[in-house]
């Protein structure tokens, strides 16, 4: 069960580098922020619920429904936190930074996935409700993650690159490195036999109000969306919304009562900068990373390794 989870959320990975990639080609198109952030949300909902129509999907979103119904604040709150204060700070700071340095640095995940393991709060078999606590023999594996990260950051800008719109789009990176995991942790923690699909159409249906509040001030921003940002948020919705989303969501629904195994799906999401930066080369003939970059690459990879090979020690 370990090794299948873990295996999905590589081949999410995958799926979520295409955003990086199709917001650049966007955004350097003239697509609006607010636009891009928005419509891949607003075509995921109707993508989600077509897929209730095939009968090998296993899914039952009436049972989503009366769980909505039955707490309306909590899914919310926790959607709204692991949908758009994810996404809408991620595509605002992809205006200041190229794909493959937002990529890098949406790594960050990773280390505030773990670290905001104490917010959390589960019930063991008696009843008694305790927080539950960060798995310090992976301390220093998410340190040598962040290295990998800075060298690749600093290498990508130089020192010189770093003015106030890199530090805010760094900012807006961190929120939403925060929000994504807690979020999609407490909605985990409270419906735990929820599978992927049915966390994703939950959630879709708890933020769809505030996508369409904010598709309003993208209309009145800057007008109907073009051609290109139809087209490009389509596919982001697809690939990343649809099909990486429910993969990891899967992953890590299936992870959900070992919280080290929930931080080690967390964890393969670093292969999303491993696949921007070959995608990046191949598709839209980026420079080919230079020695620091690679090195960097490597470094964050042995955090990774690090992250799965421990294991909780038995005393």
């Amino acid at each position: 069960m370990a090794i299948k989870s873990v295996l999905l959320g590589i081949l999410a990975a995958l799926f979520f580098s295409l955003t990086f990639l199709l917001n650049e080609i966007n955004l350097h198109a003239a697509g609006d922020w607010v636009w891009v952030s928005t419509l891949r949300y607003l075509w995921m909902l109707p993508m989600i619920a077509m897929l209730a129509y095939v009968p090998q999907v296993k899914a039952n979103f009436r049972k989503v429904w009366l769980a909505i119904k039955d707490a309306p604040f909590y899914w919310l709150l926790w959607s709204n936190v692991c949908f758009v204060l994810f996404y809408v700070p991620l595509t605002w700071a992809a205006q200041f930074l190229p794909g493959w340095l937002v990529s890098s640095l949406w790594q960050l995940t990773i280390i505030f996935g773990v670290l905001t393991t104490p917010l959390m709060k589960v019930t063991d078999s008696s009843g008694v409700s305790h927080r539950l606590q960060i798995p310090r023999n992976k301390l220093k594996w998410m340190v040598i993650i962040i290295i990998g990260i800075a060298m690749t950051t600093i290498q990508t800008t130089g020192f010189a690159g770093f003015n106030h719109k890199f530090w805010f789009a760094v900012i807006a990176i961190l929120i939403a490195a925060i929000c994504y995991p807690l979020g999609n942790r407490q909605i985990g923690v409270r419906y735990p036999d929820f599978n992927g699909l049915e966390k994703v159409f939950g959630m879709l249906i708890a933020t769809y109000p505030t996508f369409i509040l904010l598709a309003i001030i993208g209309y009145l921003r800057s007008g109907l969306p073009n051609h290109t940002t139809l087209l490009s948020t389509f596919t982001v919705a697809l690939s990343s919304g649809v099909i990486a989303t429910v993969l990891f969501f899967q992953a890590t629904a299936m992870a959900a009562r070992n919280m080290e195994v929930l931080a080690t799906v967390e964890a393969t999401q670093s292969f999303e900068v491993i696949f921007t930066v070959l995608l990046g080369v191949l598709f839209l003939n980026h420079a080919l990373p230079t020695h620091i970059q690679l090195l960097g690459l490597l470094v964050m990879i042995l955090g990774i390794v690090g992250i799965n090979l421990t294991r909780k020690r038995r005393y």
